[in-house]
């Protein structure tokens, strides 16, 4: 009965109009470490956002990075969802939960993460992002951690 209940809530909530829905294209750059080695990527993603009338906000992102280490390609596709507060107009404040595929040194590493993003919009179309994640990254027996600092410009549509 309770999975029901719920269904039918999140349904009912999710097809409602008491939210929007706000897509947006950002590029950004992105100071990174991986395996204790310090590095700059680019990061090109999107995210989806569902604003409510109570302020509170819900949505999801991809993105996908590139940079060097030690002259080795680190490519790194994430999956992030995101729950956050518009806390005085125009600033948003976001939790991040992650998870993320990253390509370095000839092998695949997975990983879920954590962190956190503040967000000023110029104006609707325009915002400009700045967040810090940490992801736990691992394969067959060996782990490190991926840590990020990053600052984008958003476009939306």
């Amino acid at each position: 009965m309770k999975k029901i209940i719920f269904s039918t809530l999140f349904l009912a909530l999710f097809s409602s109009s008491i939210f929007a829905s706000n897509t947006n294209v950002y590029i950004g750059a992105t100071a990174g470490k991986v395996d204790s080695h310090s590095y700059t990527q680019f990061t090109l993603g999107q995210t989806t956002m569902y604003s409510f009338d109570s302020g509170i906000l819900f949505g999801f992102g991809t993105s996908a990075s590139y940079g060097k280490v030690n002259s080795k390609s680190v490519t790194t596709l994430e999956l992030e969802g995101r729950v956050g507060y518009e806390f005085i107009h125009n600033l948003r404040a976001y939790a991040i939960g992650s998870g993320s595929a990253q390509f370095y040194d000839s092998h695949t590493y997975t990983g879920l993460g954590y962190g956190g993003a503040l967000e000023y919009r110029l104006n609707h179309n325009m915002a400009i992002e700045g967040s810090i994640k940490t992801t736990k990254m691992s394969r067959s027996g060996y782990s490190y951690r991926y840590n990020t600092s990053n600052i984008g410009i958003k476009f939306g549509f």
